[in-house]
Order: structure tokens, then C-alpha cells, then sequence
């Protein structure tokens, strides 16, 4: 029994000892791994001249798994048929399944394509080049590419695309980048900074795009940046290392950009060159969005008994038309009454008939529409009429007058009034003595009870013709910070269908002038270019959100003036609006046209409630 017990407590002393080295080799906390793999070797090595092989293979200092390697290995020039990629050991195994050109010289870019094992940290860029001729191509176009609007980089990925003037030809023209893949491609970091390495020499057609098809080609509503004119490579300096560990380095030179030319791509010779030095020069190029959008309507219906929204894709053109078609000759044609929405793409169309539930329209328009509507009334369920689930029946009720005044006005803005339906006319009680009209509403002044009149205004809109309009305003001057309670009277007004108005009494306090601000700014001509006339600026306000809060067209050195604003931070940016529409124009690659040209003030104003501040901005204009 003794032997027994000893040999018990031995064993049991043994696995307490394992037990604590167990414990001791894998600890529960520790910072986490956010190491990306390093790799150590490629076989063959990176910059291998008269390859010959099928596969390669690059070895890491740890386990390491591949990432969708379709879309985030790019490879320059592009190969038909996908390599095959395999994990082995601590590395990675390519294999080609192409046959590859002679005297080529091919760039695998690793785009967070590899990443470790156990925490899947990736490594941002890998590059393994090769060449099957007797030498390596040893050029380089580098650059960046940014929002042109914002400067800022994309959130989505952006490809670079270069194509060699030696795929460029009278025949395809500019259409090759719709039609064509690239000789080379690249995508860019995460600060919109690219490198095409290891060019031919040569020139290219350059331009970035977000590749939603992945189709690696220019499609219609990709975002598109480009430039005017063919780019020269530089040769890449320092030389390019043929090691697989410094093949990862990165050169971080600064962005210089260019003067860039507005000649045609049609015209190879045309090029913008870049001086080879001790640094290499760089690029910008600036994306844009012109959304193309086919026109059409995609909705269209009964609100309730008379009355229609018409919803188009694409906002209408002010020369639209719509009228009623008739099923036979004998049919009396009905009165439309219709209105854009501010927003431009929503059609309000009340007919002249109330109790219309159904209706033949053709509404054309220059976008693109010629389309003939065929629409019934149809209530919901709750016999509500569709889409106006909260709203009176237009045909048992008179035009509903509401108010757009909010509970706290500024004191500098109109008070503005609606009405649910166009008005026809004024009512007879009204109609004969129009003097009455001026004092039609009563006010009461809520401090100290004391009452004063005044007047009610329909304001004219031309394009409901033969109706009067839907909006209606107080011409009312109150103190600011003194709060006021208005009554208007019912039966003013009588609506498309000889409903009358009804009244309304609503509540609001006016704001004090010293919760305002005011900026001027004071613009001045660039005298180192006495020789072009002042642009045509869009000057707009920018609040600290970076949204904009007012804007002015000007067309010569001036001092503008942005009233009323509340205390904050605010800056300025201009825009060149070379197209004279008054917006923001992005660019249009078809058109050769770059997005028009932003400058951002240089400062930061911080504004105070009831304070002025005085700027000045020396405007120094480009050349187109």
C-alpha cells in the first residue's frame, strides 16, 4: 500500500507540474496581434528576367491566408484566364494559367490581398514583377486621385487605368476605354495615392474610375477622373529592388500638381511631360460624377378625386406639356391645373373636374418623355384615399389654408401661408371693397394684449394659369423678439372648385436681431494676371459641418455681404462657373470636360452673435 500511495502522490505532483506549465505557455490576455505577415522570400526571386515558369511562390514569417484574390490582385498587363492561388506552409503559390507574352514584363500587386493566419491582419501592398525577356521595365506614372468637389479621398475603391499609346488609334479614338482593357492598372490606397510601376516606355492615356462592373473599363455612370492629355513615364527611382522584403516599400515623395493642358486626347503628340529628378513628379487627378439617368416616369396616380401626382425620374424641363385626351370627339376637354415641385422631379396636377376619378393625360417634355397616362382612382383600405391617409377629403371640404410660420420666426423673413389647392379668385364679400383685404387679418400682440390689422397677399404663379396660385403671404413688419398671435378670417378665397377658404389662427415670436451675425467679403482680382478677365464665381458660406449655408453668383471684384447668421464657425469656397448655370458643374469625359475648378479660403472664421466681421480674398483665377 505504501508503494501504491507514494506512486499516486508522484503522479499526481506530475500532472499539477504540467497543469502549470499548460497554464504558464498559453496566457488568457496579451495585446492583440496587429502585425501584418512580413514576407522573407519569393521563389522565383521578384525581378526575375527570362521567366519561364508557371508559378511562383512567396514565403512569409508566419501562416498566411489569401483574400479574394480576384479582386484584390491586380495584375499588369491583364491576363486572360484567373492564376490559382494556394496556401502552402508560411506562404503563398501562384499559378498561371496563361501562356505569357514574349520580352513582357508582368506586376502581381497584392492590394490587402495577404493576410495572417490567426487575426487576419493584412498587408497593404505586395508587389512581384518579372519579366519574360532579357530585362524589367523600370517606368512610372505616380499620383493621387480625389474627389474634385470635396478634395478628400473616395471611400469606394478607384482604379487607375493607363492605356499605351501604342493601343491608341485613329479608328477607337477617346472610345477605347469603354471598349478595351487596359495595358496596365492599379488601385489606389486609402488616400487616393497611386503607382503605376514597371511601364514600358511611352505615353498613356490615363484616367481613374470607380469599377462597380469590375469590367475594368469606362462604363456609363462610373465616376471617371482623366486628363486632357497623354502622360509620359518617368523612370522609377530609386531603381526597384529585386528582393521580395523591400518589394513592399513604398515611395512617399510629396504631390506636386500639374499644369495640366486642355488638348484633345485625339492628339497623341499633345502630352503633359513629366522632368525626371531626384524625386518623381506626380499627379493629380480630380473625379466627378455626371449621373446620366434615361427619363421616365416612375410613378404615377390618384392622391384622391381630383387630384394626381406624377412622379419622373429625371426633373422636367420648364417647357413641359400636359393635356387631356379625350376618348371621343364629343367629349368636353378638362382644365389641368399643374405644378412642379421644388425638387423638380414630382408633377402636382389638379383637375378642373373634383369628383375626376379617372383620365386620360400625354405628358411630354424635351428630357426625353412623350408617354400617354391612363389612371383610375382607387381608395385604400379604411376607404382612405391613397397617400392622403391624414388629410381631409378634398371634395367634402374647403381648401385647407395652413401656415409656414415655425413657433420661433426669424425676424428678417416673410410670413408665408399655403393653401392645399389652387385659389381662383377672392370671395365676393372681399372682392368689393379690395381695401379689405389689407387689414383682413387681426394680430394680437401677446406682451401687452394690443391689437393691430393687416394685410393678406396671394402670390401669382404664372404656371398654374388659369388659376391664381398656392402660396400666400403676410406683409407684416413686427419688432423682433416681441411674440404675436395672427387670425385670418375664413371665406377669403375660393379654390379650383369653388370651395371656400377656410380660417386660421397660428402663433409665433419673432427673433432678436442680436442673435445674428453678418460676414463681408471683399473679393480682389489676381494683379499677376492683368491679362484675363475676372471669373465667374459661385462664392458660397460654409458652415463647420461643411455644408452650405448661402451662396452668390459675382462676375467682378466686389464686396458681397452673407446677413443673418448664427454664431459658428465658417469658411468660404469658389467655384468657377465656366458653364454660367450657377452650380457646380462635375466633368464629362466624353466631352473632354474637367469639373469645375474649387478654391477654398484659406482661413476659418469663428463669428459671434450680433458681431461684424470684415474679409478680404485675393481670387487668383486658372487658364483654360
Amino acid at each position: 500500500m505504501n508503494r501504491i500511495s507514494s506512486l499516486l502522490i508522484l503522479l499526481s505532483i506530475l500532472f499539477l507540474g504540467f497543469v502549470s506549465c499548460a497554464k504558464q505557455g498559453f496566457p488568457s490576455g496579451g495585446p492583440k496581434d496587429e502585425t501584418p505577415p512580413v514576407p522573407l522570400s519569393a521563389t522565383p526571386p521578384s525581378g526575375t528576367t527570362n521567366f519561364n515558369s508557371s508559378e511562383f511562390f512567396i514565403e512569409f514569417d508566419e501562416y498566411v491566408n489569401i483574400k479574394d484574390a480576384d479582386n484584390n490582385v491586380i495584375i499588369s498587363p491583364v491576363l486572360s484566364h484567373k492564376p490559382e492561388y494556394k496556401t502552402k506552409g508560411h506562404g503563398i503559390l501562384v499559378k498561371i494559367k496563361d501562356t505569357l507574352q514574349p520580352s513582357t514584363t508582368y506586376l502581381f500587386q497584392f492590394k490587402n490581398a495577404i493576410v495572417d493566419y490567426n487575426e487576419g491582419n493584412p498587408l497593404p501592398s505586395y508587389e512581384y514583377v518579372f519579366s519574360t525577356g532579357s530585362s524589367i521595365d523600370s517606368m512610372t506614372i505616380r499620383g493621387q486621385v480625389l474627389d474634385a468637389f470635396s478634395r478628400t479621398a473616395s471611400s469606394e475603391p478607384v482604379t487607375v487605368l493607363a492605356y499605351h499609346q501604342s493601343q491608341l488609334s485613329d479608328s477607337i479614338g477617346d472610345s477605347i476605354v469603354a471598349k478595351e482593357r487596359p495595358m496596365y492598372m492599379t488601385r489606389c490606397d486609402k488616400d487616393g495615392s497611386f503607382a503605376l510601376n514597371h511601364l514600358r516606355t511611352g505615353k498613356y492615356l490615363l484616367l481613374a474610375i470607380e469599377d462597380g462592373d469590375k469590367n475594368m473599363r469606362l462604363g456609363n455612370n462610373e465616376p471617371v477622373a482623366f486628363l486632357d492629355s497623354l502622360v509620359t513615364a518617368v523612370k522609377m527611382l530609386p531603381p526597384p529592388d529585386t528582393s521580395a522584403h523591400d518589394s513592399t516599400t513604398r515611395d512617399t515623395t510629396a504631390l506636386d500638381s500639374l499644369n495640366l493642358t486642355h488638348d484633345s486626347l485625339r492628339h497623341p503628340a499633345d502630352s503633359v511631360v513629366h522632368d525626371s529628378t531626384h524625386q518623381t513628379p506626380q499627379i493629380l487627378l480630380l473625379m466627378s460624377h455626371e449621373k446620366k439617368e434615361v427619363q421616365h416616369i416612375s410613378k404615377s396616380s390618384f392622391l384622391s378625386k381630383g387630384r394626381i401626382e406624377i412622379i419622373t425620374q429625371v426633373p422636367l424641363s420648364p417647357n413641359y406639356s400636359l393635356r387631356h385626351l379625350t376618348r371621343d370627339t364629343t367629349e368636353p376637354q378638362v382644365q389641368l391645373y399643374h405644378k412642379r415641385c421644388t425638387k423638380g422631379d414630382t408633377l402636382n396636377v389638379w383637375i378642373g373636374q373634383k369628383n375626376c376619378d379617372s383620365i386620360t393625360l400625354l405628358l411630354k417634355d424635351t428630357t426625353g418623355l412623350n408617354d400617354t397616362l391612363t389612371l383610375k382612382y382607387r381608395k385604400s383600405k379604411g376607404n382612405k384615399a391613397s397617400g392622403l391617409s391624414n388629410m381631409r377629403s378634398l371634395k367634402s371640404q374647403p381648401p385647407i389654408i395652413r401656415s409656414l410660420v415655425s413657433a420661433s420666426h426669424h425676424y428678417f423673413d416673410t410670413l408665408w401661408l399655403a393653401f392645399e389647392n389652387p385659389i381662383e379668385g377672392i370671395c365676393k364679400p372681399w372682392l368689393a371693397d379690395s381695401s379689405a383685404l389689407d387689414t383682413a387679418v387681426h394680430i394680437l400682440v401677446l406682451s401687452d394684449s394690443s391689437t393691430s390689422q393687416c394685410g393678406i397677399k396671394l402670390l401669382p404663379d404664372s404656371s398654374l394659369a388659369p388659376a391664381m396660385g398656392l402660396k400666400a403671404f403676410l406683409p407684416f413688419n413686427g419688432k423682433p423678439g416681441e411674440k404675436y398671435q395672427f387670425s385670418i378670417p375664413a371665406e377669403l378665397f375660393y379654390d379650383i372648385w369653388l370651395n371656400k377658404s377656410d380660417s386660421l389662427k397660428f402663433t409665433t415670436e419673432l427673433t432678436k436681431v442680436e442673435n445674428y451675425g453678418n460676414i463681408f467679403l471683399t473679393l480682389l482680382p489676381d494683379s499677376t494676371q492683368p491679362d484675363l478677365s475676372f471669373p465667374r464665381l459661385i462664392i458660397q458660406l460654409i458652415n463647420e459641418k461643411g455644408d452650405m449655408v448661402q451662396q452668390q453668383v459675382v462676375t467682378s471684384p466686389s464686396k458681397i455681404s452673407f446677413l443673418h447668421l448664427k454664431g459658428g464657425k465658417y469658411s468660404f469656397r469658389a467655384i468657377f462657373d465656366r458653364d454660367g448655370n450657377s452650380l457646380w458643374s462635375p466633368g464629362n469625359y466624353w466631352l473632354h470636360r474637367q469639373p469645375e475648378e474649387i478654391i477654398k479660403f484659406e482661413k476659418v472664421l469663428e463669428l459671434r452673435e450680433n458681431w461684424d466681421m470684415e474679409e478680404k480674398w485675393l481670387i487668383k483665377k486658372t487658364v483654360n
